[in-house]
């Protein structure tokens, strides 16, 4: 019996020991996921902190633009432009070699007004290494790949540090934020590490940034042509983003440029069911037949911000969302990572003039288009479209008579009354409202916005000479059979326009026809000008009003002057417009910094109208763009008094003064040197600061024993690319998109 008592007794005690065992590791298990959720809680806490700071550094850094635009008033081409630290370089083009930057977060920030300091403390993000080690490299900082890349022939995004001292190179510093705020710091100061609750001086977390300019780069959603690329008669005439030839950029030092069968790839991609693609991913080749891609973006009301909705083969186009999706196309796809300097996934543009002058409020440009409705003997149920948009009503012709008395024939013709009005007018009418075509011409040239008897002859004239050049010689007067557009207007008096080929033009003129019997006409068509390019199609671009006659000017004649930095006419550039939607996408910044952006506007733009095969080389677009390279004295941007680096332009007005900076680059004639205007002027503006905010926010603190600004204990950390759109008249955002960066 003893025995048997000992036996239950170990039984016992053993049954008692596993018990204790078992309670033991449920203990363990439970403190240990105890632990570990705390672990995970106070790292998720610590990243939503850091998400939260990084968001509001966002809203910071818009804030001291959106007070850039609010104090820089009034605009001049000082600060029509972001202000930039580091400041342009020496020969016009930034000395750094980093033409997208526009700032960064520094210390002792000396940026120039109206410009606000970023509020940046003596630490920097890649010199001075939190407790740990932590760093961000200037690969990490490029990680977007908008700095130029050190080494061209890999694909990693190590940048250059052209322009910049060793150890912080171009490394943004880090603002510490406080309590109260992000707070400058040059040294050391306890108060960061002081957990006090009423210390406002504490120290909760810091971020870093850098801010390029997104506006100067092309929209990888808009630019690009498929191959086989469209005939130089198809894309030279330009008129839109779309028909920038991006095998113009080049993107490495040696001058290495994209082929057009990897521009192609992106087009097929992009534009998949426009173009019809066919083969898989990455190698999709669009149609040989490029008339549907043509037709879609030669839409003069696509705006270029949705894709189109038409389906091939089950699928329809598509677009970058984002700038990590375009990192991620050019990996797989081609071509050259080397390009994503020059592209971009976000653009905006408000279609509105900047030029102004008192007393005018335009919220649009006049679309071109209108033109169409300007035929001879127009339809009746068109009459009050016309008159709204040009202030002229239709009058028929009369026959002659041989008398007696003797009457000559008059013309069918227009007369100029106003909006409003039913007799011809002797004024070009005060702006009320929207203004007409006149009122516009006259603004453009004159530079006023009331009555005006002074110029209405001239300013009649000359919209008389842009209708004869839009239209193609197929609206013939019915009475006198001319072709030559007529305005009467008040007093018996007649604007005349200009047709080369008018059948109702007397002899002995260069090219004889009879004289309309019977007792001739009055009044009688231009005499004909010798060398004097007629287009009698559609305007491309808005450049192409240059070819208008201006035969008042001297010595006559003249065309619109679109090449000298004195051009009276030059703001007609900036008052109409080929596209037509208010707000769009794909048009770039006419101050961008990118030699490379302008020589893919330019290549194969058509030099010449009579020899429409010909179009603007690689070597000419990248010479009228900045030339010599990499400090030029001549181009576009590096004009060293006319270029957008000496004198940002204000608006696209200022795209004459371009012209003359680009001297004989492209070729002698004027009608050559004026290529430029018309294949910029179209795809370019002012009025909009185009940015792409990289931030980095890290939380955390500084522990008590902490000595330096780099003592810096990192809690949890974030990063965002923010692209925004603002017009710098208004203050007004756009729009925006922010990508979360996952490393």
């Amino acid at each position: 019996m003893h025995s048997k008592a000992k036996r239950d007794k170990a039984a016992a005690l053993v049954i008692v020991l596993a018990f204790v065992v078992i309670i033991t590791g449920l203990v363990v298990a439970y403190l240990a996921r105890t632990t570990t959720n705390r672990q995970l809680a106070n790292g998720s806490f610590n990243n939503n902190k850091a998400d939260i700071l990084a968001r509001s550094a966002l809203d910071i850094i818009v804030g001291t633009f959106k007070e850039e635009i609010t104090t820089g008033v009034p605009i001049t081409s000082v600060n029509i432009v972001p202000q930039r630290s580091p400041e342009p370089g020496a020969g016009g083009l930034q000395g750094t070699g980093i033409p997208n930057l526009i700032r960064r977060s520094v210390r002792d920030d000396a940026i120039p007004v109206p410009a606000v300091s970023s509020l940046a403390s003596a630490v920097n993000s890649l010199s001075d290494p939190a407790l740990g080690g932590r760093v961000i490299s200037l690969a990490r900082w490029n990680a977007h790949y908008m700095v130029p890349k050190a080494a061209p022939g890999d694909s990693s995004p190590d940048p250059i540090t052209t322009g910049f001292s060793a150890p912080d190179y171009w490394a943004p510093d880090w603002v510490i934020v406080t309590r109260n705020g992000p707070t400058p710091f040059n040294s050391w100061d306890p108060t960061l590490a002081d957990k006090t609750s009423s210390n406002q001086g504490y120290a909760v977390g810091r971020y870093a940034y850098a801010v390029y300019d997104e506006g100067g780069l092309l929209d990888a959603n808009v630019v690009g042509l498929p191959s086989p690329t469209p005939a130089i008669t198809a894309v030279g005439r330009k008129g839109t983003m779309a028909l920038a030839d991006i095998t113009a950029m080049k993107y490495t030092p040696s001058g290495s440029t994209a082929s057009a069968t990897a521009i192609s790839k992106i087009v097929g991609w992009r534009n998949y069911a426009t173009v019809q693609s066919s083969g898989t991913f990455p190698s999709l080749s669009p149609t040989p037949d490029p008339s549907p891609f043509m037709a879609y973006v030669l839409d003069t009301s696509r705006d270029f911000r949705n894709v189109s909705a038409a389906i091939y083969l089950g699928h329809t186009d598509q677009a970058f969302l984002d700038r990590k999706d375009l990192i991620a196309f050019v990996r797989v796809a081609g071509p050259s990572i080397n390009m994503l300097q020059f592209l971009g996934t976000f653009s905006r543009e408000q279609n509105i003039p900047t030029f102004q002058v008192a007393g005018a409020n335009l919220t649009t440009r006049f679309a071109l288009g209108n033109l169409a409705l300007l035929k001879d003997k127009p339809e009746p149920s068109l009459a009050a479209e016309i008159k709204q948009l040009f202030g002229l009503q239709w009058v028929d012709g009369t026959p002659g008579a041989v008398g007696p008395p003797v009457n000559p024939a008059t013309p069918g013709h227009w007369q100029y009354v106003g909006k409003t009005g039913t007799a011809p007018r002797s004024t070009i009418g005060a702006f009320t409202g929207e203004p007409d075509f006149f009122q516009l011409l006259n603004y453009a040239v004159y530079s006023t916005t009331s009555d005006d008897a002074t110029h209405i002859d001239t300013t009649l004239t000359l919209g008389a000479t842009i209708i004869d050049q839009y239209d193609d010689d197929s609206s013939v007067d019915p009475t006198t059979n001319t072709t030559s557009t007529m305005i009467e207007y008040g007093g018996g008096n007649w604007a005349t326009g200009m047709e080369n080929v008018d059948p109702a033009r007397p002899s002995p003129s260069p090219q004889p026809s009879p004289f309309p019997p019977p007792a001739g006409m009055s009044p009688t068509p231009r005499p004909f000008i010798a060398g004097y390019t007629m287009l009698n199609r559609p305007f491309r671009n808005v450049g192409e009003i240059g070819y208008a006659l201006r035969p008042e000017k001297s010595p006559a004649p003249q065309t619109v002057d679109f090449l000298t930095s004195a051009s009276q006419d030059a703001p007609i550039l900036d008052l109409f417009t080929y596209n037509t939607a208010p707000l769009r996408a794909g048009i770039v910044s006419l101050n961008s910094a990118n030699p490379g952006v302008f020589a893919a506007i330019l290549k194969s733009a058509i030099t010449n109208e009579a020899t429409p095969g010909t179009g603007v080389g690689l070597a000419s677009a990248n010479n009228a763009a900045a030339s010599p390279t990499p400090y030029p004295t001549s181009g576009i941007i590096g004009h060293t008094t006319l270029g957008t680096m000496a004198q940002p332009a204000l608006g696209r007005s200022g795209i004459s003064r371009l012209v003359e900076a680009t001297g004989t680059s492209i070729g002698s004639t004027d009608e050559e040197k004026e290529t430029v205007a018309r294949a910029i002027a179209e795809v370019t503006q002012t009025r909009t600061w185009g940015l792409f905010i990289d931030v980095i926010a890290q939380s955390g603190r500084y522990p008590p024993n902490a000595k330096t600004l780099a003592s810096f204990t990192v809690e949890g950390e974030k990063r965002y690319w923010l692209h925004i759109a603002i017009d710098r008249f208004t203050g007004e955002i756009l729009d925006r998109q922010i990508e979360a960066v996952d490393e």
